[in-house]
């Protein structure tokens, strides 16, 4: 395949072994029909697997493994970790990542490469149910619930632009996921990506696309939260750290702004009441408090401006030349023939 690769598919799995034969012969599958036999390849990540997930693999590819990669970390390190290693080892100019399960859709591959053929000027895009067109189907009531509020929480802190700022199934260009540097081992990779990218100026689209649960995978998430309880604070935690270095800025500017015309306000009145019925110590008072927010809040802003501007400058060098959004960001991708819906 060598030099005539242009797409790859990236997909981690770990203790997968009830699902992963049927799931990667339904993505070889897919991606033969949409893409042709040529031009593509596909990673699969095995993140430390302590079940027979990888030996079934293995057998179950047998000689198909022209078409496919197999990487192995020796030890379990997050699904962050295992996505970068796949990252990192692909070849295509587009380099999609998403479920082995193709829980995103049959064609979400097809969908989001088509994006960066169209569109020269994306450097990224997201597939998002939360988008008209999208949606959740046959997922637990839970698991609905967190991504559809946590990313309403995330969309009002985060002024990314998408509706989907956790979700893995992406699209990027080589050149413009490669080289950035990534700390994040866990799930918190997406939100480390997606802020690091737009920090750094590249441009992002969002296509809808609806996450359907397989039978399997309902019961391995039941037979889960009986074992154990999903740590939701440490995820809740995770995320809100990331959030809090977005843009916090416009946040306590607007505090900043608020408490300035309250505490004006109460001194206003407190005057007033000066001048009509005698000394107002209390609301004066009041509007000395507000002000020194203001000028608190105002200084909140200053330092959490200056944390932004600092990281965006630390990963600008960490990026190589040149610097986005200079950066080159590819020819559109050149199948043999057009990809097709």
């Amino acid at each position: 395949m060598g030099d005539s690769i242009r797409i790859s598919v990236v997909c981690p799995f770990f203790n997968e072994e009830s699902i992963i034969e049927l799931a990667a012969l339904r993505m070889l599958c897919n991606l033969r029909q949409q893409l042709g036999h040529h031009g593509w390849e596909l990673i699969l990540v095995d993140d430390g697997s302590k079940d027979s997930s990888l030996e079934l693999l293995l057998r179950t590819l047998g000689n198909q493994s022209e078409a496919v990669r197999v990487i192995r970390l020796a030890r379990n390190q997050g699904r962050g970790r295992a996505l970068k290693t796949g990252i990192d080892a692909a070849r295509g100019d587009v380099i999609v990542t998403t479920e082995v399960d193709c829980s995103w859709g049959d064609d979400i591959v097809l969908r989001l490469a088509n994006v960066l053929v169209e569109r020269p000027e994306i450097d990224f895009v997201v597939a998002s149910p939360h988008l008209p067109g999208g949606g959740l189907a046959n997922v637990p009531l839970n698991r609905a619930f967190l991504t559809t509020v946590g990313n309403v929480i995330i969309r009002g802190l985060f002024a990314s632009g998408v509706t989907m700022n956790t979700g893995m199934t992406r699209a990027y260009r080589r050149g413009v996921i490669q080289p950035l540097v990534a700390h994040e081992n866990g799930k918190e990779f997406h939100l480390e990506v997606l802020l690091k990218l737009l920090t750094l100026g590249f441009k992002v689209s969002e296509i809808p696309a609806t996450i359907t649960w397989q039978d399997q995978k309902l019961a391995r998430h039941a037979e889960s939260k009986r074992k154990s309880s999903t740590n939701i604070q440490k995820t809740i935690n995770s995320h809100l750290r990331f959030v809090a270095i977005a843009q916090p800025v416009r946040y306590f500017a607007w505090f900043a702004v608020l408490s300035l015309l309250v505490g004006l306000g109460f001194i206003a009145s407190a005057v007033w009441m000066l001048l009509i019925h005698g000394p107002a110590v209390f609301l004066a008072i009041i509007g000395l408090i507000m002000l020194l927010f203001s000028l608190l809040f105002l200084g909140f802003s200053v330092v959490f401006f200056q944390m932004r501007e600092n990281m965006r400058e630390d990963w600008m060098r960490s990026y190589p030349l040149p610097h986005p959004p200079a950066a080159q960001r590819g020819a559109p991708v050149a199948l043999d023939k057009p990809l097709a819906e």
